[in-house]
This record gives C-alpha cells, sequence and structure tokens, in this order.
C-alpha cells in the first residue's frame, strides 16, 4: 500500500512541476522589415525574427542579397541559422510577393507564409533617390502564422 500512496504522491509532484507556458504558439513576429533594388540590379532585405517558441534564438536578424529580378539562393538562412527563407511564387517583384519561412530544427515544427503587396502596409516607393530602383519597408510588424 506503501508503494502505491509513494506512486501517486510522485506522479502528482511532477504535473506541478511541469513548465507553466508549454502551450505552442502559433505565430512569431516580423520587425525591421525593409527591402530595396538598385538600378544595377543588386536587391537587399532585412528583417527581424521574433519567435515565442524559441527565445533562446530569438530575435535573429535576416539579411538577403541577391540580383533583383532573380530568386534568391534557396539554401537563404536567417543569421542564426534557424530559419530558411524563401520565396515560394518564384523571382520576388517588391510590389507583390510571398516570404515564407520554415523552422530548421528544433522540438516545434515551424512553417509560415504571408504575402505583401505595395500599397498596404507594405510601401514602396519608386526612384527614392539615385541608383535606387525601389525601397519598400513594412510599417508596423508583421504577423506569421506557422
Amino acid at each position: 500500500m506503501n508503494f502505491v500512496a509513494a506512486s501517486l504522491l510522485l506522479a502528482a509532484s511532477s504535473v506541478f512541476a511541469a513548465p507553466a507556458n508549454s502551450k505552442r504558439e502559433n505565430s512569431i513576429s516580423i520587425s525591421d522589415f525593409r527591402a530595396s533594388a538598385t538600378t544595377y540590379s543588386s536587391a537587399t532585405m532585412h528583417f527581424v525574427v521574433i519567435d515565442p517558441n524559441y527565445p533562446d534564438d530569438t530575435p535573429t536578424d535576416c539579411n538577403l542579397i541577391w540580383s533583383y529580378g532573380a530568386s534568391p539562393k534557396q539554401s537563404a538562412r536567417c543569421n542564426n541559422g534557424q530559419y530558411y527563407i524563401r520565396f515560394p511564387d518564384g523571382a520576388v517583384d517588391f510590389h507583390r510577393f510571398t516570404l515564407e519561412l520554415e523552422r530548421v530544427s528544433g522540438p516545434i515544427a515551424e512553417k509560415g507564409q504571408v504575402s505583401l503587396e505595395s500599397g498596404t502596409k507594405w510601401t514602396c516607393v519608386e526612384n527614392p533617390e539615385d541608383q535606387v530602383l525601389i525601397r519598400c519597408g513594412y510599417t508596423d510588424v508583421l504577423t506569421m502564422n506557422v
């Protein structure tokens, strides 16, 4: 009988020892999101990922440089190496494109997409200065469901 009582007590104490915030979050935040292309076909993009499911890995910067009108490398990752950056619709036109992020490793699988279109919170300006073809930025914090 003592064995049964001890087993029940051990089981009850392990329930209370479990972390309180073990709930999976279904979205990540993207801030400081901007992009530009030059008249000599160079494109750059920058954003910061904040992932509540991986607070030790984020925030992390994500930076891309590629030839505008072409697709960035399929193996592109954020600076911490934990998020693939993809554009599932192909070559990026800053006026309208889809951004995809996928978590590379970890116990919580994540993959999400968000579509951006100029004229919404994603604003683009044509020829804002010499040798800059287009400059765009997101005026808020973007939420991506994962």
